[in-house]
């Protein structure tokens, strides 16, 4: 009836199954509950946390994040550029400089990975200053492993030779260090012990690429990465 008051509480039954996704999950959830709905599958799941993982990365796309300093020359001697987008592209463009130029006040290391005896280890590592990360690869001779992780390492030193990369016989490191455990990779930041990856296991198995070694280490935080997403291996099954 006209003029009729409704409980606080009452919620359109429209609104609950065509309103905003938060709200259709909330009335969902309460029908599961009361057993009316049954639960979802992990298939479902799945999907609902991919979508939001997408959503996410669309909402927080910047296409000019990670422009070089050429690339945004280019983009603004584009003709139909309005003023609003010229300010933005000429303030990428100053921070990419300004980037360009505290990185070469920063201390370099590679490209390259310093070889270590145990006599070094102090020195090199332990009291690297504060502000200096140093990665170390425990190694031992003739091992396949080592060499996937090492050779990783030397091509990661080129993009990131502001972190210190050095390699050390692994029983000069650690006396009586089991071969089993190597490769090893050690992880220091102002003479503490940030992070240790223990075999290829720790990245990509036998796949291991600089680019599965720059995921790991920018997790710990000690290096920065355009990567957005774990580096994904492509397998191919071979019909015998």
């Amino acid at each position: 009836a006209r003029g009729t008051r409704l409980p606080a509480t009452y919620i359109p039954m429209a609104a609950l199954g065509t309103g905003a996704k938060h709200e259709t999950t909330e009335w969902e959830d309460i029908l599961r509950q009361k057993g009316i709905l049954p639960e979802k599958t992990t298939e479902q799941l799945a999907r609902e946390q991919l979508e939001e993982i997408v959503d996410c990365t669309v909402l927080n796309f910047d296409p000019n994040e990670h422009k070089d300093v050429e690339q945004l020359d280019r983009d603004l001697d584009d003709d139909g550029l309005d003023s609003d987008d010229e300010r933005m592209l000429l303030a990428y463009r100053e921070r990419r400089i300004e980037e360009l130029r505290g990185n070469l006040r920063r201390p370099q290391f590679g490209p390259g990975l310093l070889h270590i005896a145990a006599s070094q280890w102090k020195d090199e590592v332990t009291n690297a200053p504060e502000d200096v990360a140093v990665v170390v690869l425990l190694r031992t001779e003739g091992s396949e492993d080592c060499k996937i992780l090492e050779a990783a390492m030397r091509k990661l030193s080129e993009s990131q030779p502001w972190v210190k990369m050095a390699v050390c016989k692994s029983t000069d490191a650690i006396r009586n260090y089991p071969d089993s455990k190597c490769p090893t990779m050690l992880v220091y930041r102002g003479g503490k012990i940030l992070k240790q990856f223990v075999g290829l296991k720790s990245f990509a198995g036998r796949r291991t690429d600089a680019a599965d070694v720059e995921w790991e280490l920018a997790r710990v935080g000690i290096m920065e990465t355009n990567l957005i997403d774990k580096p994904q291996k492509d397998f191919t099954l071979q019909v015998v």
